[in-house]
């Protein structure tokens, strides 16, 4: 899962040295997954700072169906998903490092996406746009019902046990479908997430598709 960078000229030497490689057909610098472990050492150079989570090249998005509380309508609904991911955090010294998490997770409350993402979701998913943030100033990512245009909020699909991303049992995961889709270079959030079983049960027992975007 090779990462986008963000080199100045006068520091492209210095990038090098620490694993960067150039993309001459995107004129661009990026670090190749055989080189995280250098990603520290390039974490100046990658796009969109506000993020903390990097997300597999697998991109997973998963869908399913869930009643508008505005309108009553049925309308799709979506929530970013990675089968391991890297999340920016203190390690037990009090520094700023890029821990591994090997492990399936759906993510909520998104407040920042990369450029190459927002593109993604504009072309594909117009109706997971930003909204009001419900806990915060500024704007989060969520959907927004196709019948009445209004703003879903994330607590609706993953908060409460038996909402459509918070499953509990294997029967009411299969209401939900994870498509993949393959990216050239790793997408990037700010997000929350949780591990609570309804993870395990989606992992196992949801459908799955690929897609070539």
């Amino acid at each position: 899962m090779s990462l986008l960078l963000n080199v100045p000229a006068a520091e492209e030497t210095e990038a090098k040295s620490k694993g960067a490689l150039w993309d001459a057909n995107l004129q661009t610098w990026y670090l190749p997954d055989i080189n995280y472990d250098h990603i520290m050492e390039v974490d100046k150079w990658i796009t969109d700072r506000d993020t903390a989570i990097i997300l597999s090249d697998e991109l997973i998005i998963a869908h399913a169906r869930h009643t508008c509380s505005h309108c009553q309508q049925s309308t799709p609904v979506i929530a970013i998903g990675s089968e391991f991911f890297y999340e920016k955090d203190m390690n037990e010294r009090d520094e700023l490092v890029w821990f591994e998490l090997d492990f399936f997770a759906l993510f909520q409350q998104t407040s920042v996406i990369s450029a190459h993402l927002f593109s993604f979701f504009r072309d594909n998913y117009p109706h997971y746009k930003q909204g009001p943030a419900r806990n915060a100033d500024g704007y989060y990512w969520c959907n927004h019902c196709e019948q009445c245009g209004k703003a879903i909020d994330d607590a609706a699909l993953f908060a409460d046990p038996g909402s459509i991303f918070n499953p509990t049992s294997a029967e009411a995961a299969t209401a939900i479908t994870l498509r993949t889709f393959p990216f050239k270079y790793a997408p990037h959030i700010d997000a929350d997430y949780n591990m609570n079983d309804n993870l395990r049960l989606i992992n196992e027992f949801a459908v799955r598709s690929q897609t070539i975007i």
